[in-house]
């Protein structure tokens, strides 16, 4: 992939995304990847989760409501890469 022309200003597949819990300020980093490469302890969500799939699409300082099993929870996006 020619890094290039790849666009960086929305979440999408491989992006590295950092976003901040508006619940309880806590802040995390994920990078979203294909559910073969998903692993939690090395901060990788498969983007069919519902966290990554309210994420993908979206650009940096958006607001995302996500319906998780406990509830829904919103984040706010506070970096996008690679």
């Amino acid at each position: 992939l020619d890094d290039s022309k790849i666009d960086k200003s929305k979440v999408q597949i491989l992006s590295k995304v950092k976003i901040k819990n508006l619940t309880n300020n806590t802040v995390q980093q994920y990078t979203l990847v294909s559910e073969s490469e998903a692993n939690l302890k090395e901060g990788k969500i498969s983007i069919s989760t519902p966290i990554a799939s309210g994420l993908l699409g979206k650009k940096l300082g958006d607001i995302v409501e996500v319906q998780v099993p406990s509830g829904r929870l919103s984040f706010e996006i506070i970096e996008i890469s690679r």
